[in-house]
């Protein structure tokens, strides 16, 4: 693979070739990462003591920008949960939170979408639930963070919302 002696022309080709996760990788976790949230949505935190619902979704990291590569990639889903009232409020009941969201996705995995293994790894930070999504050949993986986040703008603020032109990718689902 020459980049210097590719066309420009043919340089998204190349890109789409060589350097992004398969189409069918990519096609496989858009359908669970999909599922996954319309399940939180659903199901939510109802059985906690405390109960929680998702009001929206932001995605981000590589695979939620469109700049992941071949390999590994990673995803950071933040959801905007209606139970923390505050920054210190979500500091307080984040561990609670984190916990009841892994009880939850082992729930949501008794389904397992065709294409994809599911594991958890070490968990080594605090703030957010990591799973990794895997192609069954290994080829192509996604680390995932869930990030239970404060909805500080209120429900509904970030839906219009734009940064320097571009949208925030914040919508009702994973896929938006």
């Amino acid at each position: 693979m020459d980049v210097y002696r590719t066309p420009a022309a043919a340089l998204d080709n190349l890109v789409a070739r060589r350097l992004q996760p398969s189409a069918e990788f990519v096609a496989a976790a858009r359908r669970a990462l999909g599922a996954l949230g319309a399940f939180l949505r659903e199901r939510g935190g109802r059985a906690a003591a405390q109960p929680w619902r998702v009001l929206k979704t932001a995605k981000g990291g590589s695979s939620g920008r469109g700049t992941a590569l071949r390999g590994g990639c990673d995803s950071e889903l933040v959801l905007f949960l209606n139970c923390f009232k505050s920054y210190e409020d979500q500091g307080v009941r984040r561990a609670e939170i984190l916990n009841e969201m892994r009880v939850l996705l082992e729930s949501w995995w008794q389904k397992p979408i065709a294409g994809l293994s599911f594991e958890f790894p070490e968990q080594d930070a605090a703030r957010v639930l990591r799973f990794r999504l895997a192609s069954t050949d290994l080829e192509n993986w996604m680390d995932v963070s869930l990030v239970p986040a404060f909805d500080a703008l209120g429900e509904g603020c970030l839906t219009h919302s734009r940064v320097g032109g571009r949208s925030l990718g914040v919508g009702p689902d994973f896929q938006s």
